[in-house]
């Protein structure tokens, strides 16, 4: 949409190699799509694939591959909007999530960041995470913080829209491939509080070989929660207290992951049973 009104938001995308084809073009005119005008800065983190010709978007490119949260504080640095919102290359936001999101910070200035629901790609339902409470707890800021601190509960990839001087204040994401968006919203939602609709804002995929998928065992998670244990403590917008409880939190992260991979280890044992049931 272009009405002449100055966009409020930049969208940033890094994207390389195989993310590049088939479903790049597809997650841009996703975003090129909307009904509010936006800027565009794709970053080219060194990518082998080459990328296409994109009208009416900001290329810029790593001299070198970096990390994918190094990647997009390249995007975060080149942001003059007041708004950000951090895309991956291969997902889809549906039409009328930014606009929607605008109205949210523009009618709740006291919000740093505001969120919409996961479409879930093979199902075409809700996707189970953000989990529906989501809404009602983030009525509770601090609340919402700590728990965030334990595991991540909020997002901040995807149909998110984040105050670009808070994302900046926090630290932006931290430089690695796994944990770096769960820092910057451990730091995030600790200086201040954050929106929620489950109005549907992302077609969201699970593909083999992400991010998610490559950094799902215990080490990596476990080094995601050590990473946002860091950020807290070099953090200077987070509450004193919370150094106090960072011993607490730490305790409440070993206990998460726990739970965690039993209760994967319960799921695939579900479905070994399922399947053995089959005639």
């Amino acid at each position: 949409m272009t009405d002449g009104a100055e966009p409020l938001t930049t969208v940033v995308i890094p994207v390389w190699d195989r993310y590049v084809t088939p479903h790049f073009s597809a997650a841009l005119a996703s975003v090129l799509g909307q009904d509010v005008p936006v800027v565009v800065v794709v970053v080219d983190n060194a990518s082998t694939e080459p990328l296409p010709e994109m009208a009416g978007v900001q290329v810029v490119r790593s001299s070198q591959r970096v990390s994918l949260g190094a990647a997009r504080n390249i995007g975060l640095n080149h942001t003059r909007t007041e708004l950000v919102l951090f895309a991956d290359a291969d997902d889809i936001l549906l039409p009328g999530a930014i606009s929607s999101l605008e109205r949210e910070l523009i009618a709740r200035p006291e919000l740093v960041a505001a969120a919409l629901a996961f479409i879930d790609a093979d199902t075409g339902q809700r996707h189970r995470w953000p989990r529906p409470w989501i809404g009602k707890l983030v009525r509770y800021p601090v609340l919402t913080a700590l728990l965030n601190a334990v595991w991540a509960i909020y997002p901040i990839t995807g149909p998110v829209l984040i105050r670009t001087a808070v994302a900046r204040a926090a630290g932006g994401h931290a430089d690695l491939d796994n944990g770096d968006a769960r820092c910057l919203g451990a730091a995030l939602l600790f200086r201040g509080p954050v929106g929620w609709s489950e109005q549907p804002g992302w077609v969201y995929h699970q593909r083999p070989g992400s991010n998610l998928d490559r950094f799902s065992g215990a080490a990596a998670i476990l080094a995601s929660a050590r990473s946002v244990r860091a950020r807290l403590r070099s953090d200077g917008g987070t509450p004193p207290w919370v150094a106090s409880a960072m011993p607490l939190i730490a305790a409440a992260q070993y206990a998460a992951v726990a739970a965690h991979l039993a209760l994967a280890a319960l799921r695939r044992a579900a479905r070994v049973r399922r399947g053995r049931a089959q005639p």
